[in-house]
């Protein structure tokens, strides 16, 4: 490395860090360990249908158990981290998520695997509002679409590695995928036990502390932008449906699906990084409707796909919507709620994640069915452009242009 490099690096790096204390960063780790231990989910369904036996119907059944857990799991974990706090409910899900992990995978009759399944979504996603409630109590608001952005990229890192190690290890021994994604998950709850403390404000009076779990869906300003964001996650969902049929249907392989779907993940790693520091200097209505444009335009190009090369650049087109939305979302979320009412913000956010990937599965292929795949992709086209209308038109008035810190400075 040249001398005059190294000024260079060491700019990019006080950058990089600026506004992230320590805590940040111990959860980043440890985040970065669990991901890259999360095997069982992606393999779930092969586990339930080639390990367990299970029919097609029943295992998707069961598969969705995982989904409902999800959902009334985050919208749990928001509550309790606003009522015990965020260190506790992250610990609390973490080592209970271990244990139905561990649980599931010594499970081998359906009466066992469905209640685990569904305990397994039920207690290890409520960590995921407690998480980011942290992430948002203790990065000042002008560093926070870069914290959540370090932080989405590490979950994608990690998550490649766990895909391709995951493969592998089904092969051989499906129960050692439940230890290690076991053991993962306790190594961060170690971490945080450790070296993260609690950041949760300090109660306010009662008088001005009221709000329940349905606060976040009556406040005017964030219930727009979260349907909203429930339409692009409509549509993203897509890629687990209407994409390996339509691959299918014009004489792709299920090997070529995968290395498409790839695509997604690579790119997320590669460019996740180099775009933080643009999406901190433009409007973040903008972003969202430029992401919501791209996602749109991503799956309606996969209607104009018929080799593996056109369907990768489709996937990578609607990546690059994930890559703005992801990370502008967990911000706008922590700007809009109370700091003592985070955590339900949070997880009302979540249940669109967890809606879409319940639904997002269904809506795709009863509208193939009724009409075509052609219709499938030009739906999620013209949604995808409305939604981006309606942030141009509409967002832009009502969200903050930018962090409240940022814009009094």
């Amino acid at each position: 490395m040249s001398a005059t490099s190294v000024p260079f690096v060491t700019r990019r790096l006080a950058v990089l860090t600026e506004g992230l204390t320590a805590p940040f960063w111990a959860l980043w780790i440890g985040t970065l360990i669990t991901k890259a231990g999360a095997f069982v989910v992606p393999m779930l369904f092969v586990y339930l249908t080639q390990a367990r036996g299970l029919p097609l119907t029943v295992a998707g059944a069961v598969a969705a158990l995982y989904g409902f857990g999800s959902l009334l799991g985050t919208v749990a974990g928001g509550v309790l981290a606003d009522h015990l706090g965020r260190r506790v409910t992250m610990l609390l899900s973490l080592v209970s998520g271990a244990v139905f992990m561990v649980a599931l995978g010594f499970a081998t009759e359906l009466w066992h695997l469905a209640p685990c399944t569904f305990l397994l979504g039920l207690t290890a996603d409520a960590y995921r509002p407690a998480s980011q409630a942290l992430v948002a109590d203790i990065v000042p608001a002008q560093h926070r679409l870069k914290a959540f952005t370090l932080q989405y990229w590490a979950i994608n890192l990690g998550f490649s590695f766990a895909a391709l190690v995951a493969g592998y290890m089904a092969k051989r021994n499906f129960t050692l995928l439940f230890l290690g994604d076991a053991a993962t998950t306790l190594v961060l709850a170690g971490i945080i036990f450790a070296r993260v403390p609690e950041s949760r404000p300090q109660p306010r009076p009662r008088a001005q502390a009221q709000g329940s779990v349905f606060t976040p869906f009556a406040d005017r300003v964030f219930l727009p932008f979260v349907l909203l964001n429930f339409g692009v996650v409509l549509i993203f969902f897509q890629h687990l449906t209407g994409l390996p049929e339509d691959m299918r249907t014009k004489g792709l392989s299920t090997q070529e699906f995968g290395m498409a779907v790839a695509t997604n993940g690579v790119l997320i790693v590669l460019l996740q990084p180099f775009l933080t520091r643009w999406a901190a200097q433009v409007r973040r209505s903008t972003l969202l409707a430029i992401a919501a444009a791209l996602t749109g335009l991503g799956f309606g190009l996969t209607h104009l796909a018929s080799t593996l090369p056109l369907f990768m650049i489709s996937v990578a087109v609607w990546t690059l919507g994930e890559i703005i939305f992801a990370p502008v979302n967990a911000s706008l979320v922590a700007d809009l709620s109370p700091a003592h009412l985070r955590g339900r913000y949070q997880g009302a956010f979540g249940v669109t994640w967890s809606l879409g990937a319940m639904l997002g599965p269904v809506a795709g292929p009863a509208l193939i069915e009724a009409t075509s795949l052609k219709t499938l992709w030009v739906t999620c086209l013209a949604a995808g452009l409305a939604i981006a209308f309606v942030h141009l038109t509409v967002s832009s008035r009502v969200l903050p242009a930018a962090s409240p810190a940022a814009e009094s400075s």
